[in-house]
């Protein structure tokens, strides 16, 4: 069997253990046009020129079935779209990587760090040096999900700032004072600490060009690249029921729905887009060459590992043993290029063949059976 049947076959199997409700799943190979759309088929399926998506179980329990043409909140599956977007301003001159990001971001000019990232949160110096745009986008800021804190972390959470699958529900100024309030957890460009970095990224792109990003991602990403079916919003009847976990293991419907059927308070690029598995893979498939958003030396320097060893060091637990960062993307060795989303989502791109795939289901990654649905990505990518 081909990678297509044995990841369908395997994926058909956990819904009929009851482990995943429903699923789409999709590869696409460079033969494929540029920003084409896969043309509907019989059977749950989508297929043309190079491009092959299928579909099983259902939307919801003892609901519909669920359709290739299904929209998922892609958690945080939207950092590598942020990565994207950044890289097309810095191509076009409204920002540079390593200017410090205070000149738009005021709340963040005068931070104080831990002594020490374990550290109580009241033992502090100054921040020695600014945050750049390129700490932000390789993660290495200062400031997300330290697990060595819980202080930390339950202090982000009391302020609504902490890592988490959702958008805030602050305005963005809100979020950035509040989060400024808090020590980082390292000083700028000594440790990588997961997600928070993303949703600053956001905020800092919206100021600097005085536009939304909605705007932004028309123009730069989702417009080249024909993604009619990625944003902040979708129709209620598009997308899937997801779920996660109550305290006795059974499932818990979440409101993923509700949320995005209007414009959200903060446009997060860290988990706040939602896509089709079609979509999806047109975009892995510019990080190739850039396609018609990036230069392909663009596209390069965000598929590029950026971390050293001490970074590289705080990130074990989070990226894959052996893989490195680049700009909102896991690198992996042999060319893999990707990341995966906790709402339950997967996508990566082989640049060295230039074929994508990617696993959308409706489980949350604390589900049984979530992790075995995305591992089938491995086996369509490899195709």
């Amino acid at each position: 069997m081909n990678g297509i049947t044995q990841s369908t076959a395997a994926l058909d199997a956990l819904v009929e253990r009851g482990e995943v409700t429903g699923y789409v799943a999709g590869v696409r190979d460079r033969s494929a046009s540029a920003g084409a759309n896969a043309g509907a088929v019989a059977g749950g399926s989508r297929a043309d020129a190079g491009v092959r998506v299928v579909s099983g179980g259902a939307v919801s329990v003892d609901g519909a079935s669920m359709t290739p043409e299904s929209v998922f909140p892609l958690s945080s599956n939207s950092k590598p779209i942020g990565g994207v977007l950044a890289m097309a301003l810095v191509e076009r001159g409204m920002l540079e990587l390593d200017e410090p990001v205070d000149q738009h971001l005021p709340e963040l000019a005068s931070l104080r760090v831990l002594c020490r990232p374990d550290g109580p949160l009241d033992e502090t110096v100054s921040a020695d040096r600014p945050i750049t745009l390129r700490h932000l986008l390789t993660m290495t800021a200062g400031f997300g999900w330290v697990d060595a804190n819980p202080a930390l972390g339950e202090a982000m959470a009391e302020r609504d700032v902490g890592p988490g699958p959702y958008a805030p529900p602050l305005e963005p100024g809100e979020y950035l004072r509040r989060l400024a309030e808090l020590p980082l957890a390292t000083q700028p460009g000594e440790g990588w600490w997961y997600h928070t970095c993303s949703d600053v990224l956001g905020v800092l792109l919206a100021r600097a060009t005085g536009r939304t990003l909605s705007d932004l991602l028309e123009e730069f990403v989702t417009g080249p690249l024909g993604l009619a079916d990625t944003g902040f919003t979708a129709a209620a009847d598009r997308m899937p029921t997801s779920y996660g976990s109550d305290p006795d293991g059974s499932l818990r419907p979440l409101d993923t729905v509700d949320r995005f059927a209007g414009p959200p308070v903060f446009e997060s690029l860290a988990c706040g887009l939602v896509s089709t598995v079609g979509d999806y893979l047109t975009f892995l498939e510019m990080l190739v060459d850039g396609g018609p958003v990036l230069t392909e030396a663009s596209a390069q320097m965000v598929t590029a590992d950026h971390l050293t060893d001490p970074q590289r060091r705080t990130a074990q637990g989070v990226i894959e043993p052996g893989a490195g960062y680049g700009f909102q993307v896991e690198v992996r060795p042999g060319g893999l290029v990707g990341w995966a989303g906790g709402l339950g989502t997967i996508g990566y791109v082989d640049r060295s063949t230039g074929r994508s795939a990617a696993v959308f289901t409706t489980q949350s990654l604390e589900l049984p059976g979530a992790m075995e649905a995305l591992n089938q990505v491995w086996g369509l990518v490899a195709e």
